[in-house]
């Protein structure tokens, strides 16, 4: 198992982001089970301040980002 680490912060409506709020260890095989268990985690990590969430790997390095719209479903435009 790999240790990754979900980091969540603020981003600005200039796309700046604030230094993480919080950062929750995450062990998993890969990055997809990394980010299943992080979206899973959505409801509860993000807040009226942070909106960006994201995870690195052992070596520190970006693998997988989400903003808070992304976790909203996105509407059927079928008729």
């Amino acid at each position: 198992m790999a240790q990754f680490r979900l980091r969540v912060a603020a981003r600005d409506r200039h796309g700046m982001v604030a230094r993480p709020q919080r950062t929750v260890p995450i062990e998993a095989a890969t990055v997809r089970q990394a980010s299943a268990i992080a979206l899973g985690r959505a409801d509860e990590l993000f807040s009226d301040e942070a909106n960006l969430a994201w995870l690195v790997d052992e070596a520190g390095d970006l693998v997988w980002t989400l903003r808070i719209e992304e976790a909203e479903p996105v509407p059927d435009a079928r008729p």
